[in-house]
């Protein structure tokens, strides 16, 4: 899964880095660098918002271990669950 989006992320950054720098020879070297530079950290902030958030993990009484995933435009829940009630503990 990891070399998947890894594999997507170059994919999409290629044509970006090779974009209409041929056209625009009167940027300065140090403009181009910068704009691929906040092109990239665009990418990466996509591709970091691709990953899933998840709890804690938590054992259950008989042994299961449970991890929950967060849902996208939730992550102020609550971490985990009511860990007093129902016997449940933090690992």
């Amino acid at each position: 899964m990891r070399r998947l989006m890894l594999v997507s992320a170059l994919t999409i950054l290629m044509p970006l880095s090779a974009g209409p720098s041929l056209a625009q020879e009167d940027k300065t070297p140090e403009t181009l660098a910068l704009e691929g530079l906040d092109r990239m950290m665009r990418a990466l902030e996509l591709f970091v918002d691709t990953i899933p958030l998840y709890e804690p993990p938590e054992v259950l009484p008989n042994g299961d271990i449970i991890i929950r995933r967060i849902p996208r435009g939730d992550e102020s829940a609550p971490q985990g669950g009511d860990k007093e009630e129902g016997g449940v503990k933090d690992i």
